[in-house]
């Protein structure tokens, strides 16, 4: 009697080329498509985190006209800008900001109301109220600090 041979099945470990092939391009193709979003969320991000940075910056000035019974002067410098945080009567700068593009929150733009800054005395009271508006492409955020002293973010 004849048995016959069973057919062995080849035995097939891992992905074909073809396979590995098809999956990247599926990778790519959603990457592709998440992209924009990624970018504006990051943006986004970007442009509250600086919005943060000022209001606590904003903050500061206050806290140290206030703690050290002198005035304190905030500018800020459109040529080089850099937000000065700076003690009026000796002349010391207390804090810097670079707010330009080159920052990890990256601006496109950045605005100072009033253009000349402001002084802060030490009973906690401003010269004027002061307005920071920081933009990174389509995302605007704004900082405001009363003539009291509260710093409001919008």
């Amino acid at each position: 009697m004849i048995h016959p041979i069973p057919h062995r099945r080849a035995r097939r470990d891992g992905f074909t080329a073809i396979e590995m092939i098809i999956v990247v391009v599926i990778i790519g193709l959603m990457a592709t498509a998440a992209m924009p979003r990624i970018s504006r969320l990051v943006a986004e991000t970007r442009i509250r985190k600086l919005q943060e940075v000022v209001a606590s910056d904003l903050e500061l000035a206050f806290a140290s006209a206030q703690r050290e019974h002198k005035p304190v002067t905030v500018t800020f410098s459109t040529s080089t800008q850099v937000l000065s945080i700076t003690d009026r009567v000796t002349g010391t700068v207390l804090k810097t900001r670079y707010l330009g593009q080159n920052t990890s929150m990256s601006t496109t733009a950045v605005t100072f109301s009033p253009s000349a800054g402001i002084t802060i005395f030490p009973m906690g009271l401003a010269t004027a109220a002061l307005t920071v508006t920081v933009t990174n492409g389509a995302f605007t955020r704004t900082v405001t600090a009363t003539r009291a002293g509260q710093v409001t973010k919008s």
